[in-house]
């Protein structure tokens, strides 16, 4: 191209960008916008992130769900030699759907308390990078079933909740859920016209 060429500028649509709260802060402090101004501002734009922070969240976990691990009952329970069911232990599912939700940019944790009356309460805490939290609770006494001393008994119900937690927070299941050592009876087609 030389001198005497003539340029041809195409007038191309530049695409609409949204404002988000920090530009519009940025514009304010540029115009010199009072103090109060830009603390309501300010406090817009936290709202924002938050609302960016959950959808993120939502989107992340439905595709988690598109494709979810499989957890199956790997531990058998006995009582006096007797065999009651078979359950995921918490290792096995917390494996699992830990590096499953990682693909996601989710992480979980446990908080765990100790309650009036002895009472343990779990909090399952699902977390995504972008920051939003989500918290599924669940309560028991201890389970001082099967001979178990009182730090046994805790310790059995926390590994119950945090397991039972983490299944509800991911709105997971295990693989041929348990029936708690009851007998499933079928009925007839009979039985079923009743």
């Amino acid at each position: 191209m030389n001198e005497n060429d003539a340029v041809v500028v195409r007038d191309t649509p530049v695409p609409e960008v949204a404002p988000n709260p920090m530009a519009m802060l940025a514009h304010a402090v540029q115009r010199g916008t009072s103090v109060e101004e830009l603390k309501g501002l300010m406090e817009l734009q936290e709202r924002w992130e938050k609302n960016e922070a959950r959808k993120a969240f939502v989107a992340a976990l439905n595709a988690f769900k598109a494709n979810p691990p499989e957890i199956f009952k790997n531990k058998s329970v006995s009582h006096n030699g007797v065999f009651k069911y078979k359950h995921a232990s918490l290792d096995n599912a917390s494996g699992a759907i830990g590096r499953a939700l990682a693909e996601h940019k989710i992480s979980h944790r446990w908080d765990t308390e100790q309650r009036d009356g002895g009472v343990i309460r779990v909090t399952c805490v699902l977390t995504h990078e972008a920051g939003h939290s989500e918290r599924t609770p669940l309560e028991a006494a201890p389970d001082s079933s099967g001979g178990k001393n009182s730090i046994q008994a805790v310790g059995s119900t926390v590994s119950y909740l945090e397991r039972y937690t983490l299944l509800a927070a991911t709105r997971m299941a295990e693989q041929h859920q348990d029936d708690d050592g009851r007998q499933v009876k079928r009925i007839s087609d009979d039985q079923v016209q009743t």
